[in-house]
């Protein structure tokens, strides 16, 4: 299954230091560039493709990785930012198609899922929200503003539930030309984003070569900021594919929702399209939808169309086509690939030291150690 990248035993020594000096490459791009134009966080991601390469090459073996906490700090707040920039834009995006496509009145929900403390169970909870809130907060604010409300008995007394997900939908209070059910933005969950950082640094795609759907990972980063619209039938997926990208705003609609005027801001711009629409194009399991990712604002935007029965069995978890079921699959490979590479696994495990639980445990790999500077 796996390529012989994952039985080659290099040796040698070398330092891995997450510090750029003035000797560090200055790279065009990374995993990321699509999402993101901070020029930290970019080279940080390709810095650090760059020293697995050297790793792969030299082997593990008296290898030091020397963090410094002010540049770390740098990393960090880049990241944020890109997050923060990309949800307002995100939401405006959303208002616009709201505007252009519903031609109705737009109930806006924001719905959270979260996860019982000392537990595995997760609960979902929905809260009506305004526009204005939306446009005030961010994802992460809306979710844990919700749940600053909730306490749950647990072993230790009441306690918060945490915060796992958390997106907003727009649904129509009437009918529309389009026969949109309901449209959903979601930012992917951070975790997800650096174990796909990982997966392309380490070119997961090219080491899985035997399942399509395990193959399905593109070198660019490109769904962290996504739109889901939910539709009657097939016609109705073209239907609104091509008045998305026909649709343009002017200065006084952009200004309603808050939009600077400019060329990036006027239309959609396609990257890409993939059309799983069709007996020929579907699936095997017969999961139907197209995925388009486009330019808007300086931003990067996955927007996905599906049929309404498609969605329903997404959130069934048994079904092949469900977003869980893909998860676990994807979850399996990477622990397999980091059984024959470790230093794949060593990296899964760095960045989420790094960015989600900096005070746990550092992660450990024979031949590698850390070391914290100021």
């Amino acid at each position: 299954m796996f390529g012989s990248q994952l039985n080659s035993q290099p040796t040698g020594i070398g330092v891995l230091d997450i510090s750029f000096h003035d000797d560090v490459h200055h790279y065009p791009d990374s995993t990321l560039w699509l999402v993101t134009q901070e020029p930290v966080l970019n080279e940080f991601v390709c810095y650090l493709k760059d020293k697995k390469n050297r790793f792969l090459r030299e082997g593990l073996g008296g290898q030091e990785l020397v963090v410094s906490r002010s540049q770390l700090d740098d990393v960090r707040r880049a990241y944020n930012r890109m997050i923060c920039k990309g949800e307002e834009k995100l939401h405006r995006l959303c208002g616009l198609l709201c505007d252009n496509l519903l031609a109705a009145d737009v109930q806006m929900k924001s719905v959270v899922i979260a996860q019982l403390p000392g537990t595995q169970q997760r609960l979902k909870l929905i809260q009506d929200i305004q526009k204005s809130e939306v446009y005030g907060r961010t994802d992460l604010d809306l979710g844990n503003w919700l749940l600053e409300k909730l306490r749950y008995a647990g072993p230790l007394g009441w306690e918060r539930p945490k915060l796992i997900a958390n997106f907003v939908e727009y649904q129509p209070l009437c009918r529309n030309p389009f026969g949109i059910n309901k449209m959903i933005s979601r930012i992917k969950a951070e975790e997800q984003i650096w174990s796909k950082v990982v997966d392309e640094i380490f070119e997961l795609d090219k080491l899985v070569n035997q399942d399509k759907k395990l193959r399905e990972l593109s070198y660019f980063i490109k769904d962290i900021f996504g739109i889901k619209i939910v539709v009657d039938d097939l016609e109705c997926i073209h239907a609104v594919l091509n008045a998305m990208e026909s649709v343009s705003w002017n200065s006084e609609t952009l200004a309603l929702h808050g939009v600077a005027h400019e060329p990036a801001t006027q239309r959609l711009q396609r990257i890409e399209v993939k059309n799983h629409v069709g007996e020929t194009q579907q699936k095997q399991s017969g999961w139907q939808a197209i995925k388009a990712v486009y330019s808007w604002w300086n931003k990067t935007f996955e927007i996905q169309v599906q049929t309404l029965d498609v969605y329903l069995r997404e959130q069934e978890l048994l079904t092949s086509e469900s977003h869980a079921a893909f998860k676990e699959k994807r979850e399996r490979v990477r622990q397999e690939v980091a059984d024959r590479l470790p230093l794949f696994g060593f990296y899964l495990q760095l960045l989420r030291w790094l960015f989600i639980s900096p005070d746990a445990t550092p992660p450990e790999l024979e031949g590698i150690r850390i070391l914290m500077r100021d």
